[in-house]
């Protein structure tokens, strides 16, 4: 063989083949990257690649140059696509040299965000009103020159800002977007509102227009002078005296999935916390406490009331004028939801969050460590996990006083004969409240319970916890938790509108909340997660904590007997407890294994799934290693 082709024959078919699939390759990349030069930009790709966070963020371009016009290799820096380029995609976390823009539309409250970043968080922007102030800016390279990081360079180092600035406002999206360049991309934020109330506010600008006319604001949607699917027309750049096509809507939704940071003028409040905060690392400033929602509800109560009527004549007339706008509006409000889950969250909020971990584990013995007198058990309560039979079993077969408010307001009173120390642990602000009156050093519990890790930061030196959970697989949790909350009408997360979806439905919600164990014990609550948020939730779990299994119940109070010492106060209590009368339970449909809600499920919480089957192996290992008598401590 190797004869053959030394032959030279065999060089030349050789040759030929090698110059024929060159052709062939140079041809298929021809015809991928020729794009017509038109007036607005052309082939997103769509598909997802995972990056530091967001590995579960699927619909997202895969770089930020999706448009490739035909320049025989050069860019055209004034063409949109190469405009829209300069804008990150909102999948990427933020780095210091990516500018802030808020594209500052009317009638949406974005001067509410506007006086958020500049009064509560102390930023400096550069607002352009005038496309002529935009071209100035361009010509100056403003962005290049004067543009420093909120991080790197915070207000309270400057007393006078000069032309330096921390992001850019305008209501121009195409002459803003153009200011960015390679050094210093764009970060886009825009809010969104119903197309039908944004129509009635613009005629309501008009003069002589009385509020609750709806046959002027019709005649006026119906006029040469109403600028129809504005969103539409400004995100795929198409004048006014062109119509908007189907393509045009569907440049504009691409452009709006992958490259904003979406607000909601109708949930201000969720735009503020969970999204543009967390994406950008800022933060109010020490005497600015309450500022955020001063400005809130300010911009809330600026609102008039609409006079349309949702489903009425001139609200189906504008909606119908406007129906690229209704189905921007419908994918908007998709992407707000699931942004929530989905966005990279600013490395300056992740070191927090690291920072409450530590607080929270600094205390908690390790599995391993030997018994202290003074040390106190901590249950983490995993929602639907048989955690309301076991805080029974505490009190009631073992006769340990336990944490819990069954009594408005929180209090350092035992409940009766419950056992019940009647304290709240279920919130952030409750157990630092819980930590300031010295909870542990009261010696008033005798077992510590919160859904909240961070229920870990109230022990001290010289008393520290010893921490169990009990683990429950994620489908059968996240069912559980569905079909409960349709019916728990007590409860603070009751919501009567589950009993009009299926279980399906609402794990495919905008904004499901997936992987609970993992975000609670790596303290990551919102956001894209990925492995390292997995690994430190294995670490936790395996060095921190006794783990027993709801499948399981009877092994797992084996263990926390030999664990802890606990002795039954009468005999058969904890078998009556876990098998003739279990606590909170609810019947409901099972999750066919392996079917299509199952697997939707398992994938949706695939870090948690991870984290259970891990959990199994720490649950059988302890059992092997540690809970034999006379070994506890050999671990």
């Amino acid at each position: 063989m190797s004869t053959s082709f030394r032959s030279r024959n065999s060089v030349g078919l050789l040759l030929l083949f090698a110059v024929a699939a060159s052709a062939a390759v140079l041809c298929m990349l021809v015809s991928v990257t020729t794009v017509p030069t038109n007036n607005h930009h052309r082939r997103l790709t769509e598909t997802a690649t995972p990056t530091d966070d967001t590995d579960q963020s699927a619909g997202y371009a895969t770089t930020d140059d999706f448009y490739t016009p035909q320049t025989h290799g050069k860019a055209l820096p004034n063409s949109p696509g190469i405009i829209v380029n300069m804008l990150r995609r909102a999948k990427d976390r933020v780095s210091e040299s990516d500018v802030p823009f808020l594209l500052q539309l009317p009638h949406t409250s974005s001067d509410t965000i506007y006086n958020i970043l500049t009064e509560c968080y102390g930023l400096e922007g550069k607002k352009y009103l005038q496309p002529q102030e935009l071209e100035i800016a361009k010509k100056e390279n403003v962005v290049d020159r004067y543009y420093m990081s909120s991080h790197e360079k915070p207000t309270e180092r400057f007393t006078s800002f000069g032309k330096q600035f921390h992001f850019i406002s305008t209501p121009h999206y195409q002459e803003g977007a153009g200011l960015f360049t390679f050094s210093h991309k764009g970060r886009i934020m825009l809010m969104l509102r119903h197309p039908a109330v944004i129509a009635e506010s613009m005629y309501l600008t008009r003069p002589g227009t009385v509020k609750g006319d709806v046959k002027g604001l019709l005649n006026y949607v119906n006029s040469t002078d109403y600028y129809d699917n504005w969103m539409t027309r400004m995100l795929a750049n198409i004048p006014k005296n062109k119509q908007v096509t189907e393509e045009d809507f569907i440049e504009a939704r691409k452009v709006l999935e992958n490259k904003f940071l979406i607000g909601m003028t109708a949930d201000m409040a969720e735009t503020i916390f969970k999204r543009i905060k967390i994406y950008f690392g800022w933060k109010e400033l020490p005497n600015k406490h309450g500022c955020e929602l001063m400005h809130i509800k300010k911009g809330v109560m600026a609102l008039p009331p609409s006079a349309l009527v949702e489903g009425g004549h001139e609200w189906r007339t504008i909606t119908r004028i406007n129906r690229f706008d209704m189905k921007l509006y419908a994918r908007g409000m998709s992407v707000f939801g699931s942004q929530k889950m989905r966005l990279p969250i600013h490395s300056l909020v992740r070191e927090e969050e690291r920072r409450v971990v530590d607080g929270a584990i600094e205390h908690l013995r390790d599995v391993k460590d030997p018994r202290d007198a003074s040390d106190i058990p901590f249950f983490w309560h995993i929602p639907k996990a048989s955690g309301t039979t076991v805080k029974e079993t505490l009190s009631d077969c073992y006769g340990l006083v336990r944490t819990e408010m069954i009594k408005p307001p929180s209090s350092l009173e035992i409940i009766g004969k419950s056992n019940v120390l009647n304290i709240d642990l279920t919130t952030r602000d409750a157990v630092a409240k819980a930590k300031e009156v010295g909870l542990v050093d009261t010696g008033l519990a005798d077992v510590i319970i919160s859904q909240l890790f961070e229920g870990g930061t109230i022990f001290s030196a010289s008393r520290k916890g010893r921490a169990f959970t009990i683990m429950r697989h994620p489908v059968k949790l996240a069912a559980s938790l569905f079909y409960y909350r349709r019916i728990a009408t007590w409860e603070p997360t009751y919501r009567s509108d589950y009993n009009d979806i299926t279980l399906q439905q609402y794990v495919e919600m905008d904004g499901y909340y997936d992987n609970w164990m993992v975000r609670m014990l790596s303290n990551a609550r919102l956001g894209g997660l990925n492995e390292g948020h997995l690994e430190l939730a294995k670490k936790i779990l395996k060095d921190k904590f006794v783990v027993g299994i709801s499948d399981h119940m009877d092994e797992t109070f084996r263990q926390l007997e030999i664990y802890y010492g606990w002795k039954e106060k009468r005999e058969g209590c904890v078998q009556f407890h876990l098998h003739s009368a279990p606590s909170n339970k609810n019947k409901y449909p099972e999750t066919e294994r392996g079917g299509e809600v199952w697997n939707l499920i398992a994938d949706k919480n695939k870090f948690d799934m991870a984290l259970y089957y891990f959990a199994l192996e720490v649950f059988g290992d302890q059992s092997e290693k540690v809970f034999r008598e006379g070994k506890v401590m050999q671990y």
